[in-house]
């Protein structure tokens, strides 16, 4: 009932905007009509709109009388959710909120879900402006590395007081590991989802008379075959924006010999002068120097679609890109060919080629309404395995259960088990992968900083030197944030 009425309100806002953009381009370029005609061609577009308008207003008035009885009478809980890439996401939430705003919970518990759609870059002034009104959200979609650390202030409220025990008894092992702190759970998840991992266009690697690369080594060269012996004009597309602070735990993960990703097992200390963060940094610096990937990217590391257009034969990417192109560009879907992201040394059987991130569902520490939050989140995700069915499905299992009981009812979904790529993340990626580093994301930035100045040319020798330097500054100063697994068993 309210999506309803905000999809229709921003439909109506969008239509508007849309006409009146298009006005101003019909003003500057015919040039064959008058003024006056133009003003009033402009006139006639805009009453139409407006009649429209009208009508939809009229339409969510009549709507908001129907449900008033209802709004008033029920608690109302605030969920907010940044935006996903895939639109099925989007589809599937609302759906689901709407579905349990209907159900006998939100009737016997008498309250209901509002969904709050904020961007990321909006987020911080969004939730600003809404604690001042008092509209501020009670249950918050959350990525796993932001709360263990928030947590630890009171920032979110341990969900085990408000959901069953069997909702967490129920939980993976290693999605276990990602969502409990110091003995509680903050976050109650929704999916898992591996990166790096490899796609490349299999016409392309055929047409190059290039192998599928293992190594960090086989990777440049098989973008340099691609990009002399094709019609492409670079070989792969690296990431190289801001988001490689996080990216980067992909190639991070696959160093065996270190403490806890960049730092030491205790968080005191950094040691990212090694043999493997050299060899990291020379590889994104030949990719770059050598003009084997675009110096600015085509998209961001969420997004497939430089792939899946054909602008360039190879890219890193997550398991989520995979359902990208099902939904999106299915008529490339054959030429599509996956592997694990290369490693170091191009050992991959039964090694960490990738991290696990993912999203679920938390609740704020000031919540005034903790059962009702916890009462949601558990019908929605920690209850009928077919709610989470559905939505991997919708997906096209591009994302991963966090529940053993709906892994089990995975294996007895024949469009699961018989999907290739399915498969290969079930059983090649995910029972090695690592969950991602929690500790402040000062740390990350810091490292994908230097490995952009690498990427333009900088000495890599001095620019690890500078990094470590840097980061035991950070160090030394607290900056990592407190290490949140003391009392973990």
């Amino acid at each position: 009932m309210k999506i309803r009425k905000a999809v229709k309100l921003l439909g109506m806002t969008i239509l508007l905007s849309t006409v009146l953009s298009a006005c101003g381009t019909k003003t500057e370029t015919l040039e064959e009509t008058t003024a006056e005609e133009q003003t009033i061609a402009a006139s006639e577009e805009l009453t139409a709109v407006s009649e429209e308008v009208t009508a939809i207003n009229e339409e969510v008035i009549a709507e908001n009388e129907e449900n008033m009885t209802v709004s008033d009478e029920k608690t109302l809980v605030r969920l907010w959710c940044q935006p996903f890439t895939e639109v099925e996401t989007q589809q599937w939430l609302e759906n689901m909120v709407e579905e349990f705003n209907e159900s006998d919970v939100s009737n016997e518990k008498n309250f209901y879900v509002e969904l709050q759609w904020v961007t990321e870059d909006t987020w911080d002034a969004t939730l600003k402006a809404a604690q001042g009104a008092g509209t501020q959200p009670e249950i918050t979609v959350l990525n796993y590395a932001e709360v263990p650390l928030n947590s630890l202030n009171g920032e979110y409220t341990a969900l085990d007081d408000y959901m069953s025990d069997s909702c967490f008894t129920d939980l993976l092992d290693n999605v276990e590991e990602m969502t409990n702190v110091n003995g509680n759970h903050y976050i109650y998840p929704w999916f898992v989802e591996p990166y790096s991992i490899l796609f490349y266009r299999k016409s392309a690697l055929e047409e190059a008379g290039a192998e599928v690369p293992t190594s960090w080594d086989e990777l440049y060269e098989c973008a340099k075959l691609l990009k002399e012996n094709t019609e492409y004009e670079y070989g792969i597309a690296m990431p190289n924006t801001s988001q490689l602070g996080w990216v980067a735990w992909g190639f991070q993960a696959q160093d065996e010999n270190a403490g806890y990703f960049l730092l030491s097992e205790d968080w005191q200390t950094a040691d990212v002068n090694t043999e493997f963060h050299q060899q990291l940094f020379t590889l994104f610096q030949k990719m770059y120097t050598d003009e084997l990937t675009p110096e600015a990217a085509f998209s961001s590391y969420n997004e497939i679609y430089p792939l899946a257009q054909g602008y360039v034969p190879m890219a890193l990417g997550g398991s989520w890109s995979i359902g990208q192109i099902k939904n999106t560009y299915p008529d490339v879907l054959d030429d599509i060919g996956y592997a694990v992201c290369p490693t170091i040394d191009g050992e991959t059987e039964g090694k960490t080629t990738a991290v696990i991130g993912g999203w679920g569902m938390a609740i704020d520490g000031k919540a005034e309404h903790p059962e009702e939050c916890g009462a949601f989140i558990e019908w929605l995700l920690g209850g009928d395995t077919s709610h989470l069915i559905s939505f991997m499905s919708d997906l096209g299992f591009s994302k991963f259960a966090a529940r053993k009981s709906v892994e089990e009812a995975l294996a007895e979904i024949d469009e699961a088990v018989n999907d290739p790529f399915y498969s290969f993340v079930s059983e090649s990626i995910l029972s090695n992968s690592k969950m991602e580093p929690v500790y402040e994301w000062t740390i990350s930035e810091k490292y994908a900083d230097a490995l952009i100045k690498a990427s333009k040319g900088e000495d890599v020798q001095s620019t690890l030197d500078d990094l470590q330097t840097e980061l035991n500054r950070i160090l030394k100063a607290g900056g990592q944030g407190t290490y949140p697994y003391d009392d973990l068993e």
